[in-house]
């Protein structure tokens, strides 16, 4: 729903040439990095549900580090993986499903791999992007995957020879079986790519789930199954919702650009450039690809980068000031993630003439654990584990992409231009608590709580000063004033129009506490009961838990009973928040209560859920 300014990062300019962070450290972080990863897998095991596509991407990253295929811990990724992913709709987890087995390289896989394509084509929305949702395969679908995975290499009950199938790269379309090609038919559009004109602000789709979902159709290519016009479709949505300031945001339409968004926009725009480099040899062998370094679009999403890229400081030299690194925290790790992809994709060593391998290196040393892990937004399942191992070992999932971009390589992308954020980032500090990614940084203890940003002991009411370039003029208003002045301010943002007050009174519950944070979240809630129910589904999947919960209060009061089924998919919410306020919204239109109470286990929640399931099946057409 969102994008939060870019924070301009100077870790300090030296005059002298930066010498590399030492490979043997590097390789010291990787070793304990990945035995984080395998610890984790003992004791947390393979994950499932929506949480299927953090178990992937552990996967992923084990095998980026090298591990063997035949590795216990990886072993247990993929039995997680092959089981939750044949009838998996997360689109998160459908994309880092098909890159963790692609990458594992099974020729078994094949007919899951192939069946999560379809379903990722089928969930691209007309603007060109993707939900948090793709359709569900029916009871033959997966019968059929499963029938043919069972056999292995050689299947003997109705599936195919999978021995017998070319090369991937080499694939056909009709080397695909029928009822993939037939689902390919039902979804595929007329035309190779749509003439959208302008993206409208609020269409369905995010750029987060959009880049996952690009990367895994560019992988998937390479099985015959037919991802161009999909992946070209991608690069048009890009081209349109780029913003003034090269960068994109969470959602067309929000002019605050974000880092790790801008990465997923310029990444989407070099694999479009691939697919119609691909296209066009087809037709004609002798064709020229075409020249990247005249992509206007590219050109300035990667100078906007460059201005969230610090320098190195190099290792401690006599007589040179060592400044302190700073803590990485929020989804820093996303974005550093996203930043390595895309520059190793487009073979760029500098931005804006700047290391930022080295610079990123650094942060990350400074960073790790004790116990060998990264902790961010997304510490709970190994995320940023994964995230920083990846950046560390330089990953390429788009290996075929990488060499056939033309006119990029060794390019020195100079600043011409303000960069995310312009005039906006002038002035601001160096990296502070706050992080470099899409949100300031949580604290541990407040991640399931969906707050964003860090409390003291005393619970402060007011920002520090890096925070305050970050919030608007109305939220600041909120949080300076006291009293019945506030009342009334909180007040008259819950009442005016315009997305930016939605944004600010998600900026003031993120600073106030007590009273006023239950005043304001109370506000939210009011708020978007104004909102038609399309809206209150898509906000559903937002990535800020307060406004899933606010949604979720906010269809209680609008009686919206035909979100039924979606709030108690929302019992599942990976927020304790969210999922107190999913129950209460379910309690109160339904006037039913199947819990779960707040102290349930597992299993106790998932037999509440399952009663509630049954209840909607029973009661949807009343």
């Amino acid at each position: 729903m969102r994008g939060t300014l870019l924070i301009l990062i100077v870790v300090g300019f030296l005059a002298q040439p930066v010498r590399a962070v030492e490979q043997k450290l590097i390789d010291a972080a990787v070793d304990r990095g990945v035995a984080a990863l395998k610890t984790r897998l003992k004791i947390g095991g393979g994950l499932g549900g929506q949480e299927l596509g953090a178990t992937a991407l552990i996967g992923l990253t084990l095998l980026e580090c090298n591990v063997a295929k035949n590795d216990p811990a990886v072993q247990q990724v993929a039995t997680a993986v092959r089981s939750g992913a044949v009838s998996s709709t997360h689109t998160y987890s459908i994309a880092l499903s098909i890159l963790f087995l692609d990458r594992l390289d099974q020729a078994s896989d094949t007919p899951l791999i192939e069946s999560l394509l379809v379903r990722l084509l089928a969930g691209q929305q007309i603007s060109g992007a993707w939900t948090y949702q793709c359709p569900a395969p029916d009871d033959q679908e997966i019968r059929r995957i499963q029938t043919e995975m069972g056999g292995g290499l050689r299947v003997l009950r109705g599936g195919r020879d999978l021995s017998k199938l070319s090369p991937k790269g080499k694939r056909t379309v009709n080397e695909l079986p029928e009822a993939i090609r037939a689902q390919l038919q039902r979804i595929t559009p007329a035309q190779p790519v749509l003439n959208l004109g302008p993206v409208a602000v609020g269409m369905t789709g995010d750029n987060s789930n959009t880049q996952f979902a690009t990367l895994a159709l560019w992988v998937g290519r390479r099985y015959g199954v037919p991802t161009q016009p999909a992946l070209l479709r991608v690069d048009d949505y890009f081209r349109k919702t780029q913003n003034a300031d090269g960068g994109w945001a969470y959602m067309p339409g929000m002019t605050a650009s974000s880092a790790t968004m801008t990465c997923a926009g310029v990444m989407a725009l070099a694999l479009g450039h691939g697919a119609r480099n691909e296209v066009r040899k087809a037709r004609d062998p002798n064709a020229k690809p075409e020249d990247a370094s005249k992509d206007g679009p590219i050109k300035a999403g990667l100078a906007a980068l460059s201005t969230v890229v610090g320098v190195p400081q190099g290792p401690p030299r006599r007589g040179v000031p060592q400044l302190p690194l700073p803590a990485l925290s929020g989804r820093s790790f996303y974005f550093l993630w996203s930043l390595e992809r895309v520059a190793v994709a487009l073979e760029l060593d500098k931005l804006d003439r700047k290391d930022w391998y080295n610079w990123g290196a650094e942060l990350l040393l400074a960073n790790q654990q004790p116990d060998g892990h990264w902790a961010g937004d997304h510490a709970a399942y190994a995320a940023d584990t994964c995230f920083a191992l990846l950046f560390l070992k330089k990953s390429n999932v788009t290996r075929d992409l990488s060499g056939s971009i033309v006119g990029l390589k060794g390019t020195p992308i100079v600043l011409r231009a303000g960069g995310v954020g312009g005039a906006a980032l002038k002035g601001v500090p160096a990296l502070g608590p706050t992080g470099i990614g899409d949100s300031p940084a949580k604290a541990p203890s407040e991640v399931a709580q969906g707050t964003n940003t860090p409390r003291t002991p005393n619970n402060r009411l007011s920002p520090r000063p890096d925070e305050v370039a970050e919030l608007s003029q109305a939220a600041l208003e909120v949080i300076r004033a006291t009293g019945k002045e506030r009342d009334r301010l909180i007040e008259r943002l819950r009442d005016s129009k315009g997305v930016e007050n939605t944004e600010a009174l998600l900026q003031v519950i993120s600073q106030l506490d007590g009273p006023s944070r239950h005043q304001a979240r109370h506000a939210l809630a009011e708020r978007l009961t104004r909102m038609k129910e399309s809206t209150l589904k898509n906000y559903l999947s937002d990535p800020d838990a307060e406004i899933r919960r606010a949604t979720a209060l906010a269809i209680a009061a609008r009686r919206a009973k035909s979100l039924t089924g979606d709030l108690i998919r929302l019992l599942e919410d990976s927020s304790p928040l969210v999922q107190r306020a999913a129950r209460t919204a379910l309690q109160d239109l339904t006037g039913k209560n199947f819990g779960p109470d707040e102290q349930a286990s597992a299993a106790e929640r998932n037999r509440a859920i399952a009663l509630w399931q049954r209840w909607w099946q029973e009661h949807s057409g009343d």
